[in-house]
Parts: structure tokens; sequence; C-alpha cells
């Protein structure tokens, strides 16, 4: 009796999948058959309920694929149609509880190793896993494109944190990327590296272990950088991650130096108690290591609290921050097994560069007028050759010219302090990033208390500030910027057409590809570079004369 139940119950079940759309067509069909025939099963019934639901899909779907074929469609664009549309009803259709199940037989479907061969599959792979990211059979096959090589496909940062093999794969593949990043692609690596990282605290804090532990590298510079970016996103997301990053980089050891330094940096504001303690410690024969004070945000908030037109600090506490940050900024050290020294030079250097920091802090201070400045320039500009006194003047130009009452003091034509931001771009090629970054600032801001003139010329004399810039070999980010703003049909034509005209005054041939490709469209719109838009013969025959030399270029690369 109960074999007569079992059988009957394999027999009802083979009958249903027997009663299933193309059941013929399915993998297990023989299989299938095998166990009802087993059980008693009548093979006349097998053959009526194959024959009945044969609909033939597949077969319909070759018949008319064979049709487009011979209609003149491209045998590849008839298979990419196709799969794309597989694609679709298989992100439809979905179900994790379904495809967790495809293991329940022992072993990896054979089906599902030829799909990881495919881009086109292994992309809707990645779609689903970040749809449904604790879907086994996804996670599993994540892992296996991982260990096949194509870690550098995942873009996705939920599919890469999802486990912790497949991230260490995707985050050091992403670090070596960035790393190897020519100028041009840094920014874009660099952002999906932060994404990555920033993902939650348990990648931040993994990522920055991983990192902390690489800058032994002999690229340990690119790779405190790239530890910083991280940190700084991070901070900006609201995260107080000032404890984990002192922590990696050993200020625990040096506990008389974590403590002012945490307190600080967590609460973004200096106290001249613990800038005081810091300046003891580093004036001692014994000072820790200088790394310990070379924070980015340590030495910004020492650069804001001097130069800072609107700062309270006491001029008792000057001196212990002016120290303080001359010896981050010039202190070299050298490290051999278990001993470490300053370099022979650094007192000397030390003492330039407190001296030159003192000096430009008494003439941006006391500089009350434009007059006051100007007299003061030569000194200034002698200061300016210390990187640190540069990046300090440029900070204190940033709240000079915001500062509302600023243009009713200075009326020239060309301010002085941008005069001086054309000397610091001459002097020091790792500010110009800063200091393009400020011009956009002030080439952008709103200024309500200039007339709409004099704003204009304002914004011209910007502009002759970028094309100095541009002399001084920063020339794709001013292009692109430029090139931007006329897309965007945020800028009057006049400033662009003037920033063309002096950027044709100042080069000759031959030119490079890529700044034919960013500065040749400009020239070709009619707005911007027309017969009519310009003033005279000279102006037509410059541009006529380039378009002539860069459409040579453009037609020898295409």
């Amino acid at each position: 009796m109960e074999t007569e139940n079992e059988d009957e119950q394999v027999q009802k079940q083979c009958v249903q999948l027997f009663s299933s759309t193309d059941f013929i067509m399915e993998s297990k069909v023989f299989d299938t058959i095998k166990d009802y025939f087993r059980h008693g099963g009548a093979p006349d019934q097998v053959i009526e309920l194959l024959s009945e639901n044969y609909m033939a899909i597949a077969q319909t779907a070759t018949l008319m694929a064979d049709w487009l074929i011979l209609t003149g469609v491209e045998p590849a664009d008839v298979v990419n149609m196709i799969v794309q549309h597989l694609q679709t009803l298989i992100e439809k259709h979905f179900q994790p509880k379904k495809a967790d199940s495809i293991f329940e037989a022992g072993g990896v479907p054979s089906w599902l190793t030829d799909m990881t061969e495919h881009m086109n599959w292994r992309s809707m792979i990645y779609k689903l896993a970040e749809e449904y990211p604790n879907c086994l059979m996804l996670n599993f096959t994540i892992k296996l494109l991982v260990d096949s090589g194509h870690e550098d496909e995942i873009t996705s940062v939920p599919v890469a944190a999802q486990q912790v093999e497949v991230f260490t794969k995707v985050l050091m593949t992403t670090i070596q990327r960035t790393i190897d990043s020519e100028p041009d692609e840094w920014k874009r690596n660099i952002q999906e590296l932060v994404q990555l990282a920033c993902h939650s605290e348990h990648t931040y804090l993994y990522a920055q272990s991983v990192l902390s532990s690489l800058a032994n590298d002999a690229k340990s510079m690119i790779i405190r950088r790239i530890a910083e970016e991280i940190e700084l996103h991070a901070k900006a997301k609201g995260h107080n991650v000032t404890e984990i990053t002192l922590t990696l980089d050993g200020t625990t050891a040096f506990p008389k130096v974590y403590q002012p330094l945490c307190t600080m940096l967590s609460k973004k504001a200096l106290n001249p108690a613990d800038v005081t303690s810091l300046y003891k410690i580093y004036q001692s024969a014994d000072a820790p290591p200088v790394d310990l004070i070379r924070k980015p945000a340590f030495i910004e908030l020492l650069i804001t609290q001097l130069f800072d037109p609107d700062s309270t600090l006491n001029p008792e506490h000057r001196p212990k921050y002016i120290g303080l940050l001359a010896y981050a900024c010039s202190v070299a050290e050298t490290n051999k097994k278990s001993s470490r020294k300053s370099t022979t030079n650094s007192k000397e250097e030390l003492s330039q560069t407190t001296i030159a920091l003192e000096k430009a802090h008494e003439i941006c201070v006391s500089s009350k007028s434009t007059v006051d400045l100007i007299s003061d320039l030569n000194e200034l500009y002698k200061c300016l050759r210390f990187p640190i006194v540069a990046a300090c003047v440029l900070r204190w130009i940033e709240f000079r010219i915001f500062d509302p009452s600023y243009f009713k003091l200075d009326q020239g034509t060309t301010p002085v302090h941008l005069i001086i931001i054309d000397e610091i771009v001459s002097l020091h090629f790792l500010l110009h990033q800063k200091a393009f970054e400020l011009l956009v600032r002030f080439f952008e801001a709103t200024f309500a208390e200039l007339d709409i003139l004099v704003h204009l010329e304002f914004k011209k004399t910007i502009l002759d500030r970028m094309v100095h810039m541009l002399s001084c070999s920063f020339v794709h980010p001013i292009l692109e910027y430029m090139k931007k703003r006329w897309e965007q049909r945020d800028t009057d034509v006049s400033l662009i057409r003037h920033f063309v005209l002096e950027v044709l005054e100042m080069i000759g041939p031959p030119y490079e590809p890529s700044f034919v490709q960013l500065f040749l469209p400009l020239l070709q719109n009619e707005a911007i570079a027309g017969p009519i838009s310009l003033r005279n013969e000279e102006e037509r025959k410059c541009v006529k004369e380039f378009i002539d030399h860069a459409s040579t270029i453009v037609s020898s690369h295409t």
C-alpha cells in the first residue's frame, strides 16, 4: 500500500511537469520520463502530454532570427537583440529563492560558468546582485567572477562590499588603478576608490588599514594622499574619523601629541592651550616624528587661524602657531632602522620658513589698503618663495576679496591681490589646482556691491589670471572649464570671446591634439569668434590661422 502511494505521488509530479509548456526542451526531461516509467507510468500519456504542450517557443525564436538575417540584419545584431530581450525578462521575473535552489542538486551548473564568460551576462549579474544582495547564487557568482579576474568590472559599491574576499580584490585593483592613473584619469579613479572605501564604517576601517600597511612601500606619498582623500570624503559626510586616522598612523604611541591633536581635529578648532603644548613638545631635543602634525586638516586650521583677517588670535600666542606651522612644513627627517633624526639643513630651513611666515603675516595683517600692500609687495614676493607662505597668502586673498567691504577700498581695474596670485602660480606648480579653484569661485561669485559693467571687467581680470595659469602649463582644466561655461550658457559671450582672443595672442604652433580638441569648438562658434563678432581684421586673421592649422591636426587623427 505504501509503495502504491509513492508510485502514485511520483506519477502525479511527473504528469505536472509533462503538462508544462515546452517541457520536452528541458534538460531533465529524460530523467523525469525514466522516473515516470519506473513508478508504473503509461507511455501513451507521456507522448500525449509532451506533444500537446510543445509550443516550440525556442524554435520559433530561432526561426524569427533566421528571417531577420535573411532580410539583411547582421547576425551579431540579431544575437544582441535576443540577449537583451532575455536579460529584460530575467531581470523582470528573477526570484532569489528559485535561483538559490540550483545548488540543491550539488555542484555548479555548467550554464552558470558559461554565462560568466560573456560580458553581457556579467553586466546583468552585477545589476541583479545590487538589487538582491542576499541572494546566495548571485553572491557565489560574484565571487566566481572575481576569482576569474573580472574584479575590475565591478563598479557597484554594494556588490563589492558584500563579501570580504570580493571587497579585498576590488579594493586592491582600484588602489592600483588610482596609483597608475594619469593626471586626467586621477579624479575619476579617486572618486571610485573613495565611494568604495566610504560605503560603511567597516569598509572605511578596512580600506584605511590596508592603505596604512601599504604606506611603507616606495610610493608611500601617493598612498598617503589616497588615504587623505578618503578621510576628507568621510568627514564631508559628517563622520568623525579622527581617532581612526590617528591610531592607524601611529600617533597613539605618543600620548602627549595624540591628546591635543585629537581634541582639536575632532572639534575642527584650535585652542591656545593645545597648540602651546604641541609647540613645546616639538621644540624639545627629542621631538616626536614630524609626520604626526602633518595632517592636512591641522595645517588648514593653522593657516586659517593665522591669516583670517577676522581672527581673534592673541598676539602672544601667534609665534607658537607660526612656529608649529613652520616646523610641520619645513623639517625633514631620515629614518635608519631604530634611529630617526632631522636632516642637516632642517634647522636652517625651519628658521627661514619661520621668518618668512612672520613677515608675510605682518604684511597681510597690517595692510589696510591697496597702497599699504603695494609698498610691501617686493618683500612679500620674497616670502612667497616658500610654498607654505604661498598657501597662506592664497587663503588670505580668499578672505580679503570675499570681504563685503573689499571693493569699497579697492577700485582698481586689476586688484593687487589677483596679481599676487599670478606670482604664486609662477612659483609653485603644486598650488595650481588650489589657485584655479579660487579663481573659479571668484568668477562664479555674485558681488552685489558691484555695478554690472564693473563686475564684467572684474571677471575679465579673473580670466586674465586663468590665461596666465595656462601659460604656466595648467592647460586642460582651464579649457575644460571654459568649454563647460559656454555649453551651459551661463556666461556672457563677451567673456568667452575675451578669453579666446587672449589665448590666441599667447599661443603658437605646433598644438597638441588634446589642446585642439578642447579649444577648437570655441573658435568655430559664430557667436564667440565669427567674423561679425570680432572687432578687427587682425583678430579674424588669428582665428582663421588657428582653425586652418587645427583642422589639419584633426583630420590627421581621424
